[in-house]
């Protein structure tokens, strides 16, 4: 996993209890799936996308046990979550996979079709 991002997590979840197995899975899963947007490997991984991964982590480990709700009316309050935690992040991805530091990684993959 990425160095300093559980201990992030922990600093940003400020006192809330968690249970650290489960939410070092929901960082691996969340960096994952940035790997996969960002076409390189957890080696290669941009330490700026680091914060994203903390933020996610979060969000996802507050909707756990409200998984896969999309609107909720309780009185005045409404919950509605977003499907795709990520998708919050797709201007600073496609900023990044456009830059010169994506090109300079050396280690994106990339897929040309003939």
């Amino acid at each position: 996993m990425l160095d300093g991002v559980q201990d992030r997590v922990q600093n940003r979840m400020n006192g809330e209890t968690y249970d650290e197995t489960i939410m070092d899975e929901v960082i691996q899963t969340v960096t994952d799936r940035l790997c996969l947007r960002l076409g390189v490997t957890e080696d290669t991984f941009p330490d700026v996308f680091k914060s994203v991964v903390v933020d996610a982590s979060v969000k996802v480990w507050r909707q756990r046990y409200y998984e896969g709700i999309k609107t909720e009316w309780n009185a005045s309050l409404k919950n509605e979550f977003v499907t795709d935690i990520l998708a919050e992040y797709q201007d600073e991805i496609d900023q990044w996979l456009n830059s010169a530091a994506a090109d300079q990684s050396g280690n994106r993959k990339v897929v040309r079709f003939l």
